[in-house]
C-alpha cells in the first residue's frame, strides 16, 4: 500500500508538474512580443501628427511644393474686383459721352450738342430754299463744316442732307450762308450734277444737286 501511494503521488507529483510546466509554456506563447523600440524610432513616432490640424473647424492640408494653393475667398475677391473696375469704367465712357455728345439744356428739346453746337436731323423732304426757311423758324441755319476735328462725328453720316452750301451766281463762288467762302480743308466738292446746292454726304464730302431737288436736312446753331 504504500509502495502503491508512493506510486501514486510521484505520478501525481509529475502530472502536476507537467501541467505546471505546459501552462507556462502556453502563457509564452500566448504573451504579445514587446520590443523596445530605439530612442531615434520614439522621436520619429512623437513627431508624426495623431491628427491632422484644426484650425476654427478647418482642416488645414500640406500641398506638395509646386501645387497652387487658391481659395474659394481669393477668388471671389478678385472677381468683385473685377467688376467694381468693369463699372467704374463704363461709369467714365457714359460721363464723357454726356459731355461731349450729351443731351442737355444748352440746346432744345430733340436736339443734339457736341462740341458748343446744337444739331438738329429732320427726316422731311424739301427743297434748299424750303430746308433754310425751316431752320431759320427755328432760330437756326442748315449745317455748316466749320472744322473736321470740332465735328467729326459727321463723318459717320451715310445719307445725304441739305447743307447751308450755295453757289453765288457773281461768280459762281461756293459759299456758307454766313457770307464766308467754302475753303478746302473744310470739305471736298463733288460735281454730280448741274446745280448751284449742295448736300452732305460723308466723310466730309458734299455734292452738287438741284436746289429744287427734294431732301433731309440738317440745321445747326450754337449752344446757350
Amino acid at each position: 500500500m504504500c509502495h502503491t501511494h508512493h506510486t501514486m503521488t510521484s505520478t501525481r507529483d509529475r502530472t502536476s508538474q507537467h501541467s505546471s510546466e505546459m501552462s507556462k509554456y502556453n502563457n509564452y506563447k500566448l504573451r504579445p512580443t514587446s520590443r523596445n523600440a530605439s530612442p531615434g524610432q520614439q522621436k520619429q513616432r512623437s513627431a508624426l501628427p495623431t491628427s491632422k490640424p484644426r484650425e476654427n473647424g478647418i482642416i488645414r492640408r500640406n500641398f506638395p511644393i509646386g501645387e497652387l494653393k487658391i481659395s474659394p475667398l481669393f477668388v471671389t475677391r478678385i472677381i468683385a474686383a473685377a467688376m467694381a473696375i468693369r463699372f467704374l469704367i463704363i461709369t467714365l465712357i457714359w460721363f464723357t459721352i454726356f459731355l461731349t455728345y450729351g443731351f442737355c439744356t444748352q440746346c432744345p428739346d430733340d436736339w443734339l450738342y457736341y462740341r458748343n453746337n446744337c444739331y438738329q436731323f429732320f427726316n422731311e423732304s424739301k427743297s434748299w430754299n424750303q430746308s433754310q426757311a425751316s431752320c431759320l423758324s427755328q432760330n437756326s441755319t442748315l449745317l455748316k463744316i466749320y472744322s473736321k476735328e470740332d465735328q467729326d462725328f459727321f463723318k459717320l453720316v451715310k445719307s445725304y442732307h441739305w447743307m447751308g452750301l450755295f453757289q453765288t451766281q457773281a461768280n459762281g463762288s461756293w459759299q456758307w450762308e454766313d457770307g464766308s467762302t467754302l475753303s478746302p480743308n473744310e470739305l471736298t466738292l463733288v460735281e454730280m450734277q448741274r446745280g448751284s446746292c449742295a448736300v452732305y454726304g460723308s466723310s466730309f464730302k458734299a455734292y452738287t444737286e438741284d436746289c429744287s431737288t427734294l431732301n433731309t436736312y440738317i440745321c445747326m446753331k450754337k449752344a446757350v
